[in-house]
């Protein structure tokens, strides 16, 4: 399968096409590894990959939910300037700008409260990330408590059921006409699940008693609402959020809730003008690459050459270091600062698989291995204040100062 995916760009098969969108990226598959990211061409240090502009879902930590703007996240912790008139905060830095029905959804601003709660953005043929009358009903009535595990009620679990009441809100409009809540169930459907098929394999048995507690859970309360889901629907929304969601960061040691991102809405087509090199125009490219590149395709490196960095609700994907034609594209999913053994333990517990990068599988004593680690200390975070997590990537406005993609820390100049 990946001679055939490496011989054919031109191929017309739709798991194919997406070769001739990109002129840096390109998507491949193997049987071992499933899709990933290739670079097609040679990459600097602080290049951007890719970028998604809002989460398919999300959801804040419910003793959050007043200091966080449902719309542009922003922490009301962050604002510099209550006293100016955009900002709507108490004296507890409590955002006063919320949904009357559920009181779980508020805003840092009036523009941004019309943004998600007005008629007319409910409306709108392009915009999902609104707070859904549905949703409204189902939080309002919603309680954590009604899951039949209270001994595994945790934090996470309540906060990804929200997350999922959230995604299943938005797509029951679908049904009905809505037709831009379609691009929802196209992304998901992308992303990595398989309850039925891996729950035996890779969930422990109270994880598995957890998942299908809280898709029955769900099942019912939404069957109230006279939305018919079935288990299996709302079980592998559980399995894809367990292998793809992200938190939600403010920085290394807050994170303020769960999400799960789809396909991007920008792409970074090296600095070239507006038309490809079919002649075609690069937003209609973007409008066919939307239903193609998803996150979840950047798979797991104890050596990333790439970060994650979030900016508001929208999230980036940047190079940490210089990259090669031919180089897979990947992030890491913990914190790499970790020994090799809590590295694997880590990995295999919560994201079920056995790392084979190079840092993971060459002798600890090698010359390349030395090389990995010189590079990795490189770039981690050296904020000295905090034990920050994050890494130093070249924002796109300074490509100078390198910055931590979690703190914000700065090198000096």
């Amino acid at each position: 399968m990946n001679n055939k995916l490496e011989n054919n760009e031109n191929d017309n098969d739709n798991d194919n096409d997406i070769y001739n969108y990109s002129k840096i990226i390109k998507i491949k598959e193997t049987l071992e590894t499933g899709k990933f990211i290739e670079s097609k061409i040679d990459m600097k240090l602080g290049e951007i990959i890719l970028k998604v502009q809002s989460p398919m879902c999300f959801s804040f930590h419910k003793h959050l939910v007043k200091k966080i703007c449902y719309n542009c996240f922003m922490n009301s912790n962050d604002t510099k300037n209550p006293k100016f008139n955009k900002y709507k905060v108490d004296n507890n830095k409590n955002y006063i700008i919320g949904c009357s029905g559920c009181s779980l959804i508020y805003f840092c601003s009036d523009e941004c409260f019309e943004k998600v709660m007005s008629k007319e953005s409910f409306q709108d043929s392009t915009s999902t990330h609104i707070h859904t009358p549905l949703e409204c009903l189902i939080l309002s009535v919603f309680r954590e408590n009604q899951t039949k595990s209270p001994n595994i009620n945790t934090l996470h679990d309540q906060t990804e059921n929200r997350m999922i009441i959230n995604y299943l809100s938005k797509i029951a409009y679908s049904n009905i006409g809505f037709e831009k809540f379609d691009s929802l169930v196209l992304e998901m459907n992308q992303l990595v699940g398989g309850f039925n098929q891996l729950s035996t394999k890779f969930f422990k048995k109270e994880e598995i008693e957890n998942i299908k507690n809280k898709s029955y859970m769900l099942k019912r309360l939404f069957s109230k609402f006279f939305f018919q889901i079935g288990d299996g629907i709302i079980e592998e929304l559980y399995a894809k959020s367990q292998r793809n969601s992200f938190g939600l960061w403010k920085n290394s040691d807050e994170c303020f809730g769960l999400s799960m991102y789809g396909c991007q809405t920008n792409i970074n087509n090296n600095n070239s003008n507006n038309n490809n090199e079919d002649g075609s125009n690069n937003k209609s490219i973007i409008n066919k690459i939307d239903k193609k590149i998803s996150v979840s395709f950047f798979n797991h490196s104890c050596f990333p050459n790439c970060v994650r960095v979030q900016e508001n609700q929208s999230i980036s994907f940047y190079t940490l270091i210089p990259i090669k034609k031919g180089d897979e594209l990947t992030i890491s999913y913990i914190d790499i600062r970790m020994s090799l053994t809590n590295r694997l333990i880590h990995l295999n517990e919560c994201y079920y698989f056995e790392c084979k990068c190079k840092r993971c599988t060459l002798p600890s004593s090698s010359t390349l291995s030395l090389e990995i680690e010189n590079i990795i200390q490189n770039y981690i975070c050296k904020n000295e204040s905090i034990k920050c997590t994050g890494s130093l990537y070249l924002p796109p406005n300074n490509q100078t100062q390198r910055i931590c993609n979690f703190c914000k820390w700065k090198e000096s100049d």
